[in-house]
């Protein structure tokens, strides 16, 4: 018996209980992986970006993810392309491929950050990179490595 396209595809429910998803540390910064991308066939990936004040990502651009973006709590300076605007709970934001980005908390709590990445594959960057900081300090030439593994490029 063939095993139709529609049958292969199948997409599970996920359901993510607040708070929860695998808690990756990066660099002092907690993040929650809410739904990877091997639950979604690869189509799109969920992480939570847990940001103490004075810290963010630096600014970068992806080759192939697109990332739709909505600040849960917090408030965020972005940079997108050649603007800089001020981010507080409930902006959402579409961060297309090509297009430099990133972010710092200048709020005095924590900001909570949820990205939807697609395709998710991206997810992985995650996880490799939290590796690499639970073995340490991890060097330049690491972070250099993983970057082009993933094509995003920091500027």
């Amino acid at each position: 018996m063939q095993t139709s396209t529609v049958e292969k595809s199948h997409q599970e429910p996920v359901v993510v209980p607040p708070g929860s998803g695998e808690q990756l540390n990066i660099a002092g910064s907690k993040t929650l992986h809410k739904i990877k991308s091997s639950a979604t066939n690869g189509v799109f990936s969920v992480m939570e970006f847990v940001t103490p004040p004075g810290k963010g990502v630096a600014l970068h651009v992806h080759e192939r993810e697109d990332e739709l973006v909505y600040l849960l709590e917090g408030e965020l300076e972005v940079t997108l392309g050649d603007q800089k605007m001020k981010a507080v709970p409930g902006v959402m934001a579409l961060l297309p491929r090509g297009i430099p980005h990133g972010f710092t908390n200048i709020g005095n709590k924590p900001s909570r950050l949820l990205d939807t990445i697609l395709p998710g594959q991206f997810d992985n960057y995650f996880v490799e990179l939290a590796a690499l900081y639970a073995a340490g300090e991890p060097s330049e030439e690491q972070i250099d490595a993983l970057s082009r593994k993933y094509r995003i490029r920091y500027l």
